[in-house]
């Protein structure tokens, strides 16, 4: 699979894959090596102004300029990492009517599942 994305998806793409719920050291390491790949570099972290904030009850965000999703790389994607990607899309509990402008052009590169249809 190959994926488009621009700062604010590869931003969230990142967050997506942290709720994900995996078992075993060797599934964390391939999670924790895809975000890495998808992840802006610090120079491109500079150029958005991105920043994290700690809330003082510890809770970890970042923001960055809006202004700043012009910029698009695509990522050619294993087998398994596509799969990683799926699962975590399929499964993220929460998507809010604000994130439609990052969250829609993510899902409309995905392949579409198809319906598993029982034959009687």
């Amino acid at each position: 699979m190959t994926l488009k994305l621009n700062y604010t998806q590869r931003l969230n793409m990142i967050a997506v894959l942290d709720s994900m719920e995996v078992q075993g050291r060797r599934e964390i390491h391939a999670i924790c090596k895809l975000q890495d790949e998808i992840d802006l570099s610090d120079e491109e972290k500079k150029s958005i102004s991105y920043e994290k904030h700690r809330t003082p009850n510890g809770q970890e965000y970042a923001t960055w300029a809006l202004n700043s999703d012009g910029y698009v790389k695509e990522f050619k994607l294993s087998d398994a990492d596509s799969s990683r990607i799926t699962r975590a899309i399929d499964s993220y509990r929460v998507v809010l009517a604000r994130d439609k402008s990052w969250w829609m052009p993510l899902i409309s590169q995905m392949p579409v599942e198809e319906e598993n249809v029982s034959r009687s």
